[in-house]
């Protein structure tokens, strides 16, 4: 039996990506997976979480991505433990191995000061039709840099709240500097960036209506003033 982590995933008004990401994590074998529900009017997602035999939590309001500390549900369920937080639209690749959790933590065991290992996000399949795509190979092409590889396939680089495996809780805060992102196989596709905005589906276009455009920056068609900024665009 795979070992067990807790795995908090928050989510608002956005199903598909998230009924892919579930379906993978049972496929591998986990079974405490927690649905951090930031106050979600999405109909269907509505009915997937009140149909979902996993733990989900009801905010009852939008906390947003840092909800699973935000709201206590990690220091509640994982303490002492070690922990995933994902965002509900990072899906791991088709070919990723099922064993990226163990690859993770013997990561984890064999660098002490990281905090969190997580899945490295594909930019060499973004379609054309995507209108950040540039933007984002811009911005993630930092993180897949040689001068970051610290060992075959394993990249010291941030990661915020991608998919990644943590440490137990101390009494510091866990750093998203403090970080590993791994290569192929190992890999996971980051779900907004193969959107095609002229087709969009029933889920995409309410989550677009209803997303807090300064969280959800992957998401429209244009960047926000921030990171037009940060990329040298504005």
């Amino acid at each position: 039996m795979a070992e067990q982590y807790p795995v908090f995933i928050p989510v608002r008004d956005r199903l598909g990506p998230l009924r892919d990401l579930v379906a993978w994590l049972e496929s591998v074998g986990q079974q405490e997976i927690w649905l951090i529900d930031n106050d979600s009017t999405y109909g269907p997602l509505v009915e997937y979480l009140e149909a979902s035999p996993h733990h989900v939590l009801r905010l009852g309001h939008n906390v947003g991505q840092r909800s699973p500390f935000l709201s206590g549900a990690v220091q509640r369920h994982a303490f002492e433990r070690h922990f995933v937080i994902t965002d509900p639209d990072v899906v791991p690749d088709p070919a990723c191995p099922s064993d990226a959790l163990d690859h993770f933590r013997e990561l984890l065991d064999r660098y002490p000061h990281i905090d969190k290992v997580g899945f490295g996000l594909r930019i060499d399949d973004l379609p054309d039709h995507y209108p950040l795509k540039q933007s984002v190979i811009e911005w993630e092409g930092e993180f897949w840099s040689p001068d970051l590889e610290i060992e075959r396939g394993v990249f010291e680089a941030p990661i915020d709240t991608t998919f990644a495996l943590y440490r137990p809780l101390t009494d510091r805060r866990h750093r998203m500097d403090l970080a590993l992102r791994t290569g192929l196989p190992y890999v996971a596709r980051h779900v907004p960036w193969y959107q095609d905005p002229s087709n969009l589906t029933e889920d995409d276009v309410y989550y677009r209506d209803h997303a807090d455009a300064t969280i959800s920056n992957w998401d429209r068609d244009q960047l926000p003033w921030w990171k037009q900024r940060a990329l040298g665009a504005g």
